[in-house]
């Protein structure tokens, strides 16, 4: 997803084609996919909307019809419910679905789509601006598409599909495909999803997944790559007409990195896994490589990164990366374990110093970036 920019008399696409030139001439579907926390279900997985009076009927309409087409027409997954979140639905696992109004489509240069998402079925908020959903999806500043015959209309409505069509994905289990270990670079894209026990690679690198940020961003549907990530999270979906189950790559995993394994770990404990001290300097700068090993309810165990003036992240089971820039010391990392289930192990890798510039926050996939137009002159 890129920034486009509409002018008076082309349309010029701003690094559609980032990642270079890509041979999509080949038959072998392909995605990266998550095994934990799988819908139970696949032909009936729950969604509700956190609030449905803050968009139109037109933009929740539209939205709906195009995320229940394409899943089930695909790949037969059922996304059933679309009602308000009730307070029961609000501690459990559904997908609650919560509409930011954020962008102003009324303007001469106007933004289109952004998004978070909860991976897999999960009942926790997907944090900024979530409101308590586990997905987000960023709309208009008046919760309206662009009025028919406007310039913007096509742009903000293309945008806000291939979005919602993204975010859907993570919600059922794909991740990001720019991030494979054998993508090409697109981006400065520093956290890579490994082919593991529970993030499986099916098939090369797609560079038509919806779930690509590299993509043509005038796409709005599921790639035959991402319907065979989906299969294979669902055998069930598989041996359909539809198609069969596609069988994983074998796809090489770099050397792991030098690791320090903490656990195990008791019901509901709080354990500190190490502290970056005041001797290093006032600010560090780091990646970090967290590996929770997964479990029935590990999607409650979670690791916390803090530092002195207060910044403080979460990420939950499953391996995942930070790039942290400019923590004020001392900084601390802490385990808390499932208050029901023992915990088994946390594997951390230091690499003090990278310097990065970003700081990849919260328990969840990613942000979406925007899209961008500008009104013809």
């Amino acid at each position: 997803m890129k920034f486009k920019h509409l002018m008076p008399t082309a349309l010029f696409l701003l690094g559609a084609w980032a990642c270079g030139p890509q041979d999509t001439q080949h038959s072998t579907p392909d995605s990266v996919v998550s095994t934990l926390n799988k819908w139970p279900d696949p032909r009936a997985i729950p969604v509700c909307i956190m609030n449905r009076s803050d968009i139109s009927d037109e933009l929740f309409n539209d939205l709906k019809q195009h995320v229940t087409n394409d899943y089930s027409s695909k790949v037969g997954i059922g996304l059933i419910g679309w009602g308000n979140c009730t307070e029961r639905d609000k501690s459990s696992r559904v997908i609650r679905v919560t509409f930011r109004r954020y962008h102003n489509w009324n303007g001469s240069r106007i933004g289109a789509g952004g998004g978070l998402s909860m991976v897999g079925a999960s009942s926790y908020s997907c944090g900024t601006g979530c409101l308590g959903g586990t997905m987000r999806i960023d709309v208009s500043l008046d919760g309206r598409y662009p009025t028919a015959g406007s310039w913007a209309r096509n742009f903000a409505t293309t945008q806000t599909r291939g979005t919602a069509i993204h975010e859907f994905g993570h919600a059922l289990g794909l991740l990001h495909e720019h991030e494979r270990t054998d993508a090409p670079g697109c981006r400065d894209y520093d956290d890579k999803v490994k082919s593991s026990d529970w993030n499986v690679y099916v098939g090369r690198f797609d560079p038509d997944s919806i779930m690509n940020y590299c993509h043509d961003s005038s796409l709005t549907t599921l790639s035959p790559g991402d319907v065979a990530g989906l299969k294979y999270l669902y055998p069930s979906l598989a041996g359909t007409s539809l198609g069969q189950r596609p069988t994983p790559s074998n796809k090489p995993v770099p050397a792991s990195e030098k690791q320090s394994v903490f656990g195990p770990f008791g019901h509901n404990e709080k354990r500190v896994l190490t502290t970056i001290p005041t001797s290093v300097g006032r600010n560090v700068s780091f990646a970090l490589t967290v590996d929770v090993e997964p479990h029935a309810a590990c999607e409650f165990d979670h690791v916390v990164v803090e530092d002195a003036a207060g910044w403080r992240s979460s990420r939950y089971c499953g391996r995942t990366t930070w790039n942290l820039s400019q923590l004020k010391t001392p900084v601390r990392i802490t385990f808390h374990s499932d208050p029901a289930v023992a915990s088994k192990s946390v594997k951390l890798s230091k690499l003090v110093g990278s310097g990065q510039a970003n700081i990849i926050d919260e328990a969840l996939e990613g942000a979406a970036p925007l899209e961008t137009a500008e009104a013809p002159r």
